[in-house]
């Protein structure tokens, strides 16, 4: 006799699918404030004449870009969808940069639920979500992926 399984055959055929879909455009002012906030005073992140003779020939957002702009449905997969076990946790964080992301560029990033599995706990039945977010620019070049995971149990 097998154990129950918390993973259904609707929770598995949303692995690998676009669960949403997010275009946001960025200004110079939003990775002026992100830096400011961050007390990150790297010259790159300024519209100045250092970055302008950097090895990037101009302003370039930081990595932290990416809080601002993560999809809506990522949190609700993780927080609001219909799930027997009740219990959250942020397993981690992962983000992937391959070029550098400018003042003007308009992303798109496209949301999947990479993987889903399920391994017995102390505490019990633990199911581990991971989620995957590839940004493309407007010209179709990938510049960011993120990894973030979460375990209900």
């Amino acid at each position: 006799m097998s154990a129950k399984s918390y993973i259904t055959d609707d929770l598995r055929r949303l692995v690998g699918q676009e669960l949403d879909r997010s275009v946001h455009e960025i200004e110079k002012g939003m990775i002026r404030r992100l830096a400011e906030a961050a007390f990150d005073d790297n010259p790159l992140y300024r519209d100045g004449e250092e970055s302008r003779t950097s090895r990037y020939a101009g302003m370039i957002a930081p990595p932290g870009i990416v809080w601002p702009i993560i999809p809506a449905r990522m949190d609700w997969m993780a927080t609001q969808y219909e799930f027997p076990l009740k219990r959250l946790l942020n397993a981690g964080f992962e983000q992937e940069l391959f070029g550098p992301i400018r003042p003007g560029d308009v992303l798109t990033g496209i949301l999947t639920l990479a993987d889903v599995a399920e391994k017995q706990g102390r505490v019990g039945p633990m199911v581990f979500f991971h989620f995957e977010v590839v940004w493309t620019n407007q010209h179709g070049d990938r510049v960011m992926k993120l990894r973030q995971s979460f375990i209900r149990y």
